[in-house]
């Protein structure tokens, strides 16, 4: 009887043990194709995408993908940051080809692995 109970904790101990599958986060920048490329100056196609692009955004924030997008108003031309989280680099490239503007070649884009330092996520792991 002893020995079945060892064995039982013995098996439940390295059940338990197992780490959760690791989300990661990543940066995708993304940038717009056409040089001359502006929030004032799109074409109505353009102004679609960008329309689309930000409902795409919000599904991702609504289902825990985003933690953090940005537009940058760099003097050498707009880019945005955006912070997805998922499992691995190929997830990842998977949301930044999903997203409309990329489809439409209105953005190009790349994937970064990042390590965000943000408030309350050390308290959000404790828990």
């Amino acid at each position: 009887m002893l020995r079945t109970l060892l064995l039982a904790i013995l098996m439940s101990a390295s059940a338990l043990a197992q780490p959760a599958p690791a989300v990661r986060q990543f940066l995708l920048r993304v940038e717009p194709v056409r040089k001359d490329f502006t929030l004032q100056y799109m074409s109505d196609d353009e102004r679609r995408i960008i329309g689309e692009h930000g409902a795409y955004l919000k599904d991702l924030f609504d289902q825990g993908k985003l933690a953090f997008a940005s537009q940058v108003f760099d003097p050498k031309g707009l880019w945005g940051i955006i912070i997805v989280n998922a499992p691995d680099q190929e997830a990842a490239t998977a949301l930044l080809k999903g997203d409309p503007t990329i489809k439409a070649k209105v953005f190009r884009g790349e994937v970064i692995p990042v390590a965000v330092f943000q408030r309350g996520a050390q308290s959000a792991q404790k828990e």
